[in-house]
């Protein structure tokens, strides 16, 4: 995953600079985690996948052979609402914007007269997310700490085409509720805070709408997993 590499080496040039800077300058905003509250935003790119769950063999079409999940990627716009509870401890609210993409592909039986052949249909979203996290942090070390998040969402799609009559989609539901977990570091500059950040979001909810369709009735459940790699930025 190339963004993946690009993330962690970005966050550990960082954590290196900060830790040869920190031989040579002062101690970066001093009294920020002394503060009640702190805003910010977050730019971030997501991975966007499935879990997916196939129906027994008596209920899927003998037309589909195989059906798997393709994921993609996408990309977060958020706004960061921070409260301290205790010097190592915050609640973070971060409503935001989540383009995500991924397909789903089956593998659809020969006939005498077509020979096997792999259709797609593309499940494209676009979300309202409301995450409310807990952020653990370590002991701040000069101008550098790491923490651990944990934590739940509710997210509303609206992109879901799941009142549409269009057989020929796979249609999903247009809510969803996850559970979260992460780690990140904190890199605190002249300014203002910069993060480093990796979070799991697992979905919790059946987003499949079930239809007596090809594409819907080789599945039983269909739950949201995504990957998220972010940058924040907190004054």
């Amino acid at each position: 995953m190339p963004f993946l590499r690009i993330f962690l080496c970005f966050s550990l040039a960082l954590l290196s600079y900060s830790g040869f800077s920190q031989k040579v300058k002062s101690l970066n905003l001093p009294s920020y985690d002394k503060e009640k509250l702190h805003f910010g935003f977050s730019l971030a790119i997501n991975k966007a996948d499935f879990v997916l769950t196939i129906a027994d063999a008596a209920a899927r079409p003998d037309s589909v052979l195989y059906t798997g999940v393709i994921p993609d990627w996408g990309f977060n716009l958020g706004i960061i609402s921070d409260l301290r509870l205790h010097d190592y401890v915050t609640v973070r609210f971060l409503p935001g914007l989540t383009f995500q993409g991924r397909a789903m592909e089956y593998l659809i039986k020969p006939t005498s007269i077509n020979p096997a052949y792999i259709e797609k249909k593309k499940v494209e979203s676009t979300l309202l997310d409301f995450p409310i996290n807990f952020k653990f942090r370590s002991e701040r070390i000069n101008n550098t700490s790491a923490y651990l998040l944990a934590g739940g969402k509710f997210s509303l799609d609206l992109a879901s085409q799941e009142k549409t009559k269009n057989p020929d989609i796979l249609k999903i539901d247009n809510m969803d509720y996850s559970i979260e977990a992460g780690f990140g570091f904190d890199f605190y500059l002249e300014y203002f805070k910069l993060s480093t950040e990796i979070k799991f979001s697992a979905g919790l909810k059946d987003r499949l709408t079930h239809e007596n369709t090809t594409w819907s009735m080789p599945i039983d459940k269909l739950k949201t997993k995504v990957w998220l790699f972010s940058l924040n930025f907190e004054g």
